[in-house]
């Protein structure tokens, strides 16, 4: 019986402490929830403020940053009301009750335009069109207005306000966003731009006037080809079709010699004609040998171009072979190349240096 009341008593003990840890339990549950929730309730506070705060920054350097755009709002709100009103009463007057959308034509077109020249500005794209049909909806608008305000007792002062208010906002839009002024160039700038324009008419000159003075090269099917002669030219004659291109020479660059192979063929056949020629008697002219052992320059004809440089020319000829510059049989082309002179001219030099030697001073015996 002992043992039975023993394990009763002990029973009872037991099931009072298990009752005592659940209620401890359940209050440590309820504590960690409340705990849960108001630090759930804090972090959703912090969030709202961290995105008011952030709301009101944007708005504040949203109004920083518009400052001049807000204070041009009453001055075109304003106008934009009292003349769409307007024209609803006047479209009503008109059209009747279908009249009240007048307005989105008169003003609503204008300011449709006006809205599209910023924003395509800012995309990068062409507003001349934009620009245009904005002021011909305003003169629309302006005058609409106009013939509603002179049908009023005031007449045309009434008619001339209900206009310039009309159009007064639009103006003010276009003034402030529809053309932001450029930074101003320096005068180094505006002179460099000044040339590169110039430049550019001038090769826009010279073009024209090459493919007025290029050949046409007609193929047997009929098509035509332009060719064009390549050098160094200089534009003569003033402006539009009496522009032409004349050779010109520059200094550091080569000389353009047209037509090197015809030039040449053309010496060749004077110096045939030229030693062809009976040798002139060097007793009669009173001639000396030279001391070199070439013997006495022959009479030549010089070309009237050169007369007054050819001396020059053969005593240059005559000091390069001795220094080695050119070879002491020399080719006429050499010699040309060598004085950069025209094939003819140096057929000449060439064979006044290189079948004799004149006198000291380079001069030769020349025949009338």
């Amino acid at each position: 019986m002992s043992t039975w009341a023993e394990n009763r008593r002990a029973d009872r003990v037991a099931a009072a402490e298990q009752a005592r840890e659940d209620r401890r339990m359940l209050l440590e549950q309820r504590r960690a929830d409340r705990d849960h929730d108001a630090r759930l309730r804090a972090d959703t506070e912090q969030a709202a403020r961290t995105r008011r705060t952030a709301a009101r920054a944007k708005l504040t350097g949203w109004i920083r940053a518009h400052v001049l755009d807000l204070m041009f709002i009453p001055v075109i709100v304003v106008p934009a009301v009292l003349a769409w009103t307007a024209m609803a009463v006047y479209g009503v007057k008109i059209f009747g009750a279908p009249g009240v959308l007048l307005p989105l034509f008169s003003e609503g077109a204008m300011w449709v335009f006006a809205f599209a020249v910023p924003m395509a500005a800012r995309a990068g794209r062409s507003t001349g069109w934009l620009h245009t049909g904005t002021w011909v909806f305003a003169a629309v608008a302006a005058v609409l207005n106009f013939v509603h305000g002179a049908e009023q007792p005031g007449g045309i002062a009434h008619g001339i306000v209900m206009a310039l208010v009309s159009v007064g906002g639009v103006v003010v839009h276009q003034l402030v966003h529809a053309a932001p002024m450029r930074t101003r160039r320096t005068r180094a700038e505006r002179a460099a731009l000044t040339v590169e324009r110039e430049a550019r008419r001038r090769l826009h000159r010279v073009r024209r006037a090459a493919v007025r003075q290029a050949a046409a090269q007609v193929a047997p099917d009929g098509t035509a080809t332009l060719i064009y002669r390549p050098g160094t030219f200089v534009l003569r004659g003033g402006f539009g079709p009496r522009s032409r291109l004349v050779p010109a020479t520059v200094p550091g660059l080569p000389v353009d010699v047209p037509g090197t192979d015809l030039c040449e063929d053309l010496a060749d056949e004077i110096t045939a004609y030229l030693t062809a020629l009976p040798a002139p008697d060097v007793t009669a002219a009173g001639k000396t040998s030279n001391p070199s052992g070439r013997g006495q320059t022959p009479a030549v004809e010089v070309p009237a171009e050169i007369a007054d440089k050819f001396g020059g020319y053969v005593a240059r000829v005559r000091a390069a072979i001795d220094s080695g510059k050119l070879p002491a049989s020399p080719s006429k082309d050499a010699v040309r190349k060598f004085l950069r002179i025209r094939a003819t001219h140096a057929a000449v030099v060439w064979q006044a240096a290189t079948h004799n030697d004149g006198p000291d001073d380079g001069r030769q015996e020349v025949t009338a």
